[in-house]
């Protein structure tokens, strides 16, 4: 057993138990959550006190069941655990699947300890895996152990919408299924400021603990995570994620540069399709050159104006590597499913002037050409097109989509991130679309947003 689970983990569940409380630990990526806790403990607990009910929840039913499955296969074929149990057996008549899974004690008769199990549990299983929105929770009553393991994941956590989602089955459907007996264990990796972990943590209902993969200059588990595999990681996951998902920091994995939270959300049940649309292209073709070792993709954002001069969202986009004849299908196409199409700003520098030409001469649609003058893309981005999202005249839609996924990870990655496509569409989108994100006063006229790019 890892140090870190002997020493932090397991004092921190006994002592929250002695409080009445839950226990709610926070660790890195590969820290062995799930093989000490999930499995083993569970295991554990389940061996001592077979006539209990006990629920693990993940953020799918497939990943429970899997846990589960570990469990099970340890109980039934792992010699030790006969050894340390060997009055504790599989109860194949009572069930034992992926439904749920029955244990039984041999050194009393079958028909006493089937009482016993029913006046202590009812019909739940002895052991259960379910996704949090599956509805198998619904009537279940776990008085052993309620274990939550990794709830979210990158679609769950993208949005307030959906966290909301998140948060509204935990209090009004998983919560509800704990009894004054039930052991409380929550264990996840952080993933944004406002997730189930923190939001339980703010009940003080939860004693915590944080487990990163290195404190200070001293690795917590040296003997898996070295100093060398740890720089490893950090090179491989890059400084944002490995912020998160290995120093469970989240005011570094937030951004350094572009915040996540000043990209604020426009629910996409608001967007009418009759609003008028603004492309924006960052062009690249399958063609060009690698750059640093990398081929850049062709990448186009689509806004629609907000009415009233309340600015713009941004709802969609596509992002591929193509040929510049499949770039040109591809603009077309988006020109024909957004008909309200009024300009398509392209990024007129090197190839890019190129294929505006191209686009003027083989087609009708509204292209124009954009420049970036002298400015670096630091400026374009951090002076630019920041302070729009930032100040809610730019918005991005809640609907989850690839290319919403890709522009918020470059987002937060900038300037780390290894390709910032998407991120030159939306700032080309936001720059042709500029006399929609100003308001003026009345009597006066619209400015320009982006006048404060003097080099422009």
């Amino acid at each position: 057993m890892p140090a870190h689970a002997r020493e932090e983990w397991l004092p921190l569940i006994y002592n929250a138990r002695r409080q009445a409380k839950g226990a709610l630990i926070e660790a890195f990526r590969g820290a062995a959550k799930s093989t000490t806790l999930s499995v083993a403990w569970v295991a554990f607990r389940i061996g001592h006190h077979p006539e209990t009910a006990n629920l693990v929840i993940q953020v799918s039913d497939a990943s429970a069941r899997d846990t589960c499955k570990q469990i099970a296969d340890l109980i039934a074929n792992h010699l030790n655990w006969r050894a340390v149990f060997p009055h504790i057996r599989p109860d194949p008549g009572a069930g034992w699947g992926l439904h749920g899974y029955n244990l039984m004690r041999t050194d009393i008769p079958y028909h006493t300890w089937r009482k016993q199990a029913a006046a202590s549990k009812g019909k739940d299983p002895t052991l259960l895996g379910v996704g949090y929105k599956s509805r198998a929770v619904i009537g279940k009553h776990p008085n052993g152990v309620l274990l939550i393991d990794d709830i979210h994941d990158e679609n769950n956590t993208r949005s307030a919408r959906e966290l909301e989602m998140v948060r509204q089955v935990f209090t009004g459907t998983i919560l509800p299924t704990i009894t004054a007996e039930t052991w409380q264990v929550v264990v996840g990796t952080p993933w944004v400021g406002d997730d189930i972990l923190a939001h339980l943590k703010a009940t003080g209902r939860y004693l915590s603990v944080k487990t990163p993969v290195i404190r200070g200059e001293t690795p917590v588990w040296p003997q898996r995570f070295p100093i060398e595999e740890i720089e490893r990681r950090r090179q491989e996951s890059g400084i944002i994620e490995f912020a998160r998902m290995y120093l469970l920091d989240l005011a570094a994995a937030s951004g350094a540069h572009l915040r996540r939270e000043w990209l604020n959300r426009y629910a996409h049940t608001r967007i009418d399709p009759g609003w008028p649309v603004i492309i924006g292209v960052d062009y690249a073709s399958t063609a060009d050159q690698q750059t640093a070792g990398r081929r850049d993709y062709f990448a186009a954002a689509i806004g629609r104006v907000l009415p009233g001069g309340a600015g713009m969202v941004l709802v969609d986009g596509f992002r591929g590597h193509v040929s510049q004849g499949e770039a040109e299908v591809k603009l077309k196409e988006l020109a024909e499913q957004y008909p309200t199409t009024q300009l398509i700003g392209v990024e007129a520098q090197g190839k890019g002037e190129e294929f505006y030409h191209l686009m003027l001469r083989t087609s009708n649609l509204p292209v124009q050409p954009f420049h970036t003058g002298r400015s670096a893309k630091g400026e374009r981005f951090e002076i630019g097109m920041a302070p729009l999202f930032q100040f809610k005249r730019a918005w991005v839609s809640d609907l989850e989509t690839p290319f919403l996924r890709t522009f918020e990870q470059e987002w937060v990655n900038w300037p780390h991130s290894r390709h910032d496509d998407t991120l030159d569409a939306v700032y080309w989108m936001l720059y042709a679309g500029a006399p929609h994100l100003i308001k003026p006063l009345s009597g006066q006229k619209k400015q320009n947003p982006f006048v404060n790019l003097r080099r422009w």
